[in-house]
């Protein structure tokens, strides 16, 4: 076994529980995960493959676990070397975490929870890669934010001075406002750095007449992707204690899958406390405002027709896939579903922080190729999602693969449908 195996075993099996050697034991290598991987359909690269991805951990484990190791190809473990490492890290940083394997899985095996143990341990042990580079230089600067939230408000509440003053000339409404640090809202609606996150919410919320404030910081949680569970619940803390202070009833979670997924499902796990508060995707409060007959709709306002891409951590990994069709179907007048969809649903190949990485794109765009004939197959125009990564790996789809189509989110299409009237 080479060095860097060595450190990275010793690294990673500091994180292997009961439940990931269940997983390695129990793993009937049948197939059916490579089938529903994206990845592994696009490239037929043994690496993409779950099983095998699997196989690469269980090698390691034997050769240093086995009573049979002193006779490594005896029991399949033998190359451990450098290339080894090296095709452990791709099948690590390249997958996207979608999930899609689980959902196809007979026996309900994530492989995702192997590279949550694997990714700090490939670190540690010094394995270069684009990724985790570029995840811990985006995750440290919103830990640097959140330890000096004082130093960047003055800025921050400028940019939104200026936002505001845009938000009343597109609308007409001198009386507009996006409140920030309000105390008592009922809302706390956390975007992401840009524009485009905040004003379709803004008239949204306007509309609806909500009691809302918009948070000081910034929905994504890169140190998830890096499976650094101290910084990203650091990260998600920041959230948390903003919206505890201001005693909100709601924090809404814009377009962001996996900021959703984390403040949602992990967050509380991770900080060991149930919130006084809910959470909910900006999808979710927009489907209660239809319902509830808080903002109407012109659907003639949208002519094309509109497909939906289900984003992975919102939908499979998150649960909300009726919502966002209920939204369209109520402000679009040509809303066609791709199949398969929902919970079956092919990922698009941008997430897991991939779509961040240079380096990866010419893999996202292989990758993405499912994708990219889900969308064709519709003769859709327009296709909205919930995820600001999977709109920035659509557009490059939808480049790359001559689809024609414009790609935007749900409250994009929901704040062009509204009627003040």
């Amino acid at each position: 076994m080479s060095n860097t195996a060595q450190a990275f075993l010793q690294n990673f099996e500091r994180k292997l529980n009961r439940s990931l050697k269940y997983y390695l034991d129990i793993c009937a290598r049948c197939g059916a995960c490579s089938d529903a991987c994206h990845m592994y359909v696009a490239t037929r690269d043994p690496v993409h493959a779950p099983a095998y991805r699997m196989e690469l951990i269980r090698r390691l484990y034997k050769s240093a676990h086995s009573p049979l190791r002193m006779f490594p190809r005896l029991i399949g473990a033998d190359g451990v070397d450098e290339k080894f490492i090296q095709d452990l890290s791709r099948a690590v940083w390249e997958c996207t975490g979608c999930r899609r394997c689980v959902a196809h899985c007979p026996f309900g095996i994530d492989v995702t929870v192997f590279f949550t143990a694997a990714k700090p341990a490939l670190v540690a042990a010094g394995v270069n890669s684009p990724a985790p580079e570029i995840y811990s230089m985006v995750a440290d600067a919103a830990l640097e934010r959140g330890r000096n939230v004082e130093l960047y408000k003055g800025l921050f509440l400028e940019q939104v001075k200026s936002l505001e003053d845009q938000l009343r000339a597109e609308t007409g409404d001198p009386t507009i406002e996006i409140p920030v640090g309000k105390k008592g809202a009922r809302v706390l609606y956390v975007a992401l750095a840009g524009s485009h996150t905040i004003l379709p919410a803004a008239k949204i919320f306007h509309a609806a007449r909500e009691d809302w404030t918009l948070s000081v910081f910034d929905a994504a949680n890169y140190a998830f992707f890096l499976a650094d569970t101290e910084k990203a619940k650091e990260i998600a803390r920041n959230i948390v204690e903003e919206a505890k202070s201001l005693g909100v009833k709601v924090v809404v979670i814009t377009e962001c899958g996996h900021a959703y997924r984390v403040m949602k499902h992990l967050a509380p796990k991770w900080l060991g406390e149930e919130f006084p508060f809910e959470v909910k995707s900006i999808v979710e409060i927009i489907d209660e405002y239809i319902r509830e007959g808080r903002i109407k709709l012109r659907k003639e306002a949208i002519k094309e027709p509109v497909t939906y891409h289900d984003p992975c951590q919102l939908a499979r990994n998150g649960g909300v896939i009726e919502e966002p069709r209920r939204v369209l179907k109520a402000a679009v007048l040509d809303f066609r579903e791709m199949t398969p969809n929902g919970e079956k649903n092919w990922c698009c190949g941008g997430g897991g922080g991939l779509v961040a990485v240079p380096d990866f794109e010419e893999l996202r765009v292989k990758t993405g190729k499912k994708k990219a004939e889900q969308v064709r197959a519709t003769g859709a125009r327009i296709v909205a999602t919930a995820c600001e990564n999977c709109k920035a790996q659509l557009k490059l789809l939808s480049e790359r693969y001559n689809l024609g189509v414009q790609v935007v989110g749900v409250m994009d299409l929901v704040a062009e449908a509204l009627s003040f009237s």
